[in-house]
């Protein structure tokens, strides 16, 4: 058994740091809001079916004949279906807190001995659950984007050597989804050539327009249904994000300051009067978890949707930024357990256009 928090490297002696104020802790990824780019459904158990209708089947419509007969038709109306599938996903985290250093001082301990291994300071607590809920949305970025249920390590598969493809393997996530789409021609797909070079140095080294043409080539490709709807939003890489930026200053196509002040991917750049929404846990996934040791797979990447077209099936929205925080008498630890139930949908194959 250990403590939740690794004291390891730290000097503990009368000099270290007394109050949180005077610790620096290190800054958690900024992540996209859930609902802005996945919209929850809830409710979610078991397999349930989506159905899908179509459109009445054309042409229709001829001269008429003039008489007591009419122009017959046998068109349909096509249906289709798809599932939701969710899986549990679950996690628990233990710790120990007499394993905390007695010398370390800036969280209280409990005065009586009987309680040294139940009680923590409250501003400890606090901070546990904190990293305890960011590792929670994590997962669910994670799953939800890079799920590959025949996930398999490089080399011959994408995830890096060393990490569990167990991480991978619940469910097919929308990546998996768009490249299943693409494969049957029914997702347009626009290339990035980088994407291909032998590097990690090449792949880096975009075109100074690239984004411009990529955003360009998926509006031109998208369907007219697709480009009717409102809340169109492009989801990119930060690398496209980036180099979209340069090309507005290079160009000085009405870039200003004030356009650059996009923090957390909530969309103040737009191609075309559509928002673009970085996706910072791309980048973080792909060149963590899908590198083969010399290039990454896929690095810069972009979808043209609306974010009804994808979203997260689950059955409690709560389970999500919830967790079971408890002390075991018994064992002598503090337990945090997570679980939520979770799947991703590709709904509209014809209302997405991406690039990878």
């Amino acid at each position: 058994m250990s403590a939740l928090i690794d004291l390891s490297s730290l000097t503990l002696n009368e000099q270290e740091a007394l109050v949180m104020s005077e610790a620096v802790f290190e800054k958690v990824y900024t992540k996209p809001e859930l609902d802005r780019v996945h919209p929850l459904v809830t409710g979610i158990i078991m397999k349930t079916q989506i159905p899908f209708y179509g459109l009445l089947a054309t042409p229709v419509g001829k001269k008429d004949p003039g008489n007591c007969s009419v122009n017959a038709e046998t068109r349909q109306i096509s249906t289709s279906q798809k599932y939701w599938d969710p899986e549990t996903i679950s996690f628990r985290l233990t710790h120990c807190q007499v394993e905390m250093n007695n010398l370390f001082k800036m969280w209280k301990r409990a005065k009586v001995a009987l309680k040294q291994w139940e009680e923590i300071d409250n501003e400890q607590l606090a901070f546990m659950a904190d990293r305890v809920i960011d590792a929670t949305v994590s997962s669910i970025l994670r799953l939800s984007s890079f799920g590959d249920e025949a996930a398999a390590a490089a080399p011959g598969g994408l995830i890096t050597a060393g990490v569990s493809t167990t991480y991978f393997t619940p469910l097919n996530g929308l990546w998996q989804q768009i490249y299943t789409g693409v494969a049957a021609t029914t997702v347009v797909r626009v290339a990035i050539s980088e994407n291909t070079a032998a590097s990690y140095v090449a792949q880096d080294s975009l075109a100074s327009d690239r984004a411009h043409k990529i955003f360009k080539a998926m509006w031109e490709g998208a369907d007219s249904r697709l480009l009717e709807t409102q809340g169109l939003q492009f989801q990119v890489t930060r690398t496209l994000r980036d180099n979209w930026i340069a090309y507005l200053e290079d160009k000085s196509l009405g870039f200003t300051l004030g356009t650059a002040e996009e923090r957390d991917g909530t969309g103040k750049f737009s191609y075309r009067g559509i928002p673009i929404i970085t996706r910072y846990d791309w980048d973080r996934n792909i060149r963590a978890y899908e590198d083969n040791g010399t290039t990454w797979n896929k690095p810069h990447r972009a979808i043209l949707t609306v974010p009804d077209n994808i979203p997260i099936g689950t059955s409690d929205e709560e389970s999500f930024s919830e967790f079971d925080m408890f002390y075991d008498k018994k064992d002598k630890v503090h337990y945090s357990d997570v679980a939520y139930r979770l799947d991703c949908k590709l709904l509209e194959e014809y209302m997405i256009t991406v690039a990878y």
